[in-house]
């Protein structure tokens, strides 16, 4: 797979099928620090949400909120990534489902490609 960048006056923009183009600036967009945050959570809820699917959970996505943290370093590389998910299951169900998240660092690729020494913690809150 090839993407492509558009190096445009006010800095990168993901060129996107649809024509509508994503900046990578935290002027107008998601800076590419928060993207790639942005892609481990989107990556990790997904692959919750399809684990509950296919152990037949019923449940409902609520939120997920994304917390980060960042070394000292002078380039500051994140440390550690939090991704907390809001969901609502039955509560006989509660037990399996926080067993789940124990299967997301193995079928999701985007955690598996970073860096071992970033942290992912994911976090569920039944509603």
């Amino acid at each position: 797979m090839t993407l492509h960048l558009n190096m445009a006056e006010l800095g990168p923009e993901a060129v996107n099928v649809n024509g509508d183009n994503w900046p990578l600036n935290k002027e107008t967009g998601f800076s590419p620090l928060n993207t790639f945050v942005l892609a481990v959570a989107g990556c990790s809820a997904g692959v919750y949400r399809n684990i509950l699917n296919n152990s037949k959970i019923d449940h409902t996505f609520h939120d997920v909120a994304i917390d980060f943290d960042r070394s000292e370093e002078s380039a500051k590389p994140v440390t550690a990534i939090t991704i907390t998910m809001y969901v609502s299951v039955a509560e006989e169900n509660q037990g399996r489902a926080e067993r789940a998240t124990k299967m997301i660092h193995k079928y999701c690729p985007v955690v598996q490609s970073i860096d071992p020494n970033i942290q992912v913690n994911e976090i569920v809150v039944f509603q």
